[in-house]
């Protein structure tokens, strides 16, 4: 089971001397972290979450998939979308980056932003089922009355 810390800092196109600097740990460390030769403490592993937006337990690996849970979780997830794909097309644009990595890359944030949308679609049907059926267990203890 392997951590996801590098496959989410290629997602934000960061490199691992940004990241370690904005968490605030060695370039080092954070190299070993993501190959699994380390294991962070708890503490970094909170930082590094909240970093990318994601539970702990998705980070390490654990978890299959990231779930947003709250309009903000689903906020900052279209965020990172956005950001990426921005950020992969400055790339191209400076020439950092070649046209097929980049295509790959922006194929990468449309399946994510198509997860995101489907999962969001789902949950307001059902949201919207619920109500339903309140409603009408409603009328029926109305009427019974």
């Amino acid at each position: 089971m392997a951590n996801r810390i590098r496959e989410l800092r290629a997602e934000k196109n960061i490199s691992q001397a940004q990241l370690a600097h904005e968490i605030g740990m060695t370039e080092q460390a954070l190299s070993y972290y993501e190959r699994g030769k380390r294991e962070p403490k708890l503490a970094t592993w909170v930082k590094l979450a909240n970093y990318f937006g994601v539970p702990v337990s998705y980070l390490q690996g654990i978890e299959e998939r990231f779930e947003p849970t709250s309009d903000l979780g689903y906020q900052k997830s279209h965020d990172a979308i956005w950001e990426g794909m921005a950020k992969t097309l400055r790339a191209v644009s400076v020439g950092t980056t070649g046209w097929e990595e980049a295509y790959q890359d922006l194929k990468r944030y449309q399946r994510k932003s198509d997860e995101l949308r489907f999962e969001e679609k789902q949950e307001t049907q059902q949201r919207m089922f619920d109500l339903a059926l309140q409603t009408f267990k409603r009328r029926d203890r109305n009427e019974k009355e």
